[in-house]
């Protein structure tokens, strides 16, 4: 047996952090297949350390197959989060895993293989989370609230990562040993900060009262030529939310906004998309931002958190955000230059 060098203790930490995780969003039914996907993390890890301290290495060398698993394994996980109930065929996605259980001892054949897996997988993932938080600007003002972009931009950097590392992993022989452990290290900390920042994230994540499954129906309108048809009811949809200030509903959704008015949830979307050329969430966060910019104007002496929860908004962050983005400037720079 040989002993542990510092790779091993990141790895056991790794190990430590994903159980952990997986314990913690296992009782939240949203995040199940997610506590899995740490749960693999764990089992990987664990797999590492066995095999680099020799225990198992001489039995059969399995690791070089987790590169390929993560990919579908990642994408899996994140249908289910989107409110996708997962089939006998999504499970397929597994399948073709398993041959490459015959290969292993071909080591830099199955890291190739399974980093282009990776990768493929990366981009299905990412553009399902993207699609999702499309649907949610669609149906609820506080989308931000819910969407999972920061996801997104883990599956890419540890993407890019990953195709980097392969450079490492397919010249291991070339290069001194102490720098291809610092690159063992390296690729150990980001799946251990990976591990501890999905963890954080989604045991803080909120969850909508209503599920939104980005294969419903697409409520979101292209331009037709029955456009003209939405002006009306958007005329009249717009002056019912300004007059009765239904824009300052916390947590506003598109079927709150039917149930206001006796429209279908589709008609609102479809004179929303088309007239204002705007999405749902982007349409009621305006007339906020409209609201609290009025408010900061006439210099009224209300604190930032009562402007914004009065106005709607259901976090800080979101608040930021949006008001950032239409305004160009923070609401603290706005209210200092109004001051003055």
């Amino acid at each position: 047996m040989d002993s542990l060098n510092f790779v091993n203790l990141i790895q056991a930490a790794t190990v430590g952090v994903s159980m952990l995780g997986g314990l913690l969003l296992w009782q939240k039914s949203p995040f199940v297949e997610v506590a899995l996907l740490l749960a693999l993390i764990a089992i990987a890890s664990t797999v590492n350390i066995l095999e680099e301290t020799g225990i198992t290495r001489d039995i059969y060398l399995i690791s070089p197959i987790f590169i390929m698993l993560f990919g579908p394994a990642s994408y899996l996980a994140a249908k289910h989060i989107t409110g996708q109930k997962l089939g006998t065929r999504d499970w397929l996605h597994l399948l073709p895993v398993a041959p490459m259980l015959l290969f292993t001892s071909h080591v830099a054949m199955v890291i190739l293989i399974g980093t282009v897996w990776r990768a493929a997988y990366a981009y299905l993932t990412a553009a399902l989370l993207i699609k999702y938080k499309q649907t949610l600007d669609e149906h609820r003002s506080d989308s931000d609230d819910f969407s999972l972009s920061w996801l997104v931009w883990i599956l890419v950097l540890t993407a890019v990562f990953n195709l980097v590392d392969l450079a490492r992993l397919n010249s291991q022989q070339f290069l001194p040993y102490e720098i291809n452990l610092a690159g063992q290290a390296l690729n150990n900390a980001v799946w251990l900060v990976v591990a501890m920042i999905i963890t954080i994230k989604l045991v803080d994540q909120k969850e909508p009262t209503k599920p939104i499954n980005v294969n419903e129906t697409d409520v979101k309108a292209q331009a037709t030529p029955e456009q003209e048809n939405y002006v009306s009811t958007f005329n009249e949809l717009d002056k019912l939310i300004i007059n009765n200030k239904w824009f300052l509903t916390p947590r506003l959704t598109l079927n709150d906004l039917s149930e206001l008015t006796g429209l279908q949830p589709r008609d609102i979307s479809r004179a929303i998309n088309i007239e204002a050329k705007k999405s749902f969430n982007e349409y009621i966060n305006e007339y906020r931002i409209q609201h609290i910019c009025q408010a900061l104007d006439a210099k009224l002496s209300l604190s930032l958190t009562r402007l914004y929860t009065d106005a709607g908004f259901s976090s800080k962050a979101s608040f930021n955000k949006v008001f950032k983005e239409y305004t160009g400037k923070t609401p603290s720079e706005y209210r200092a230059q109004h001051k003055s």
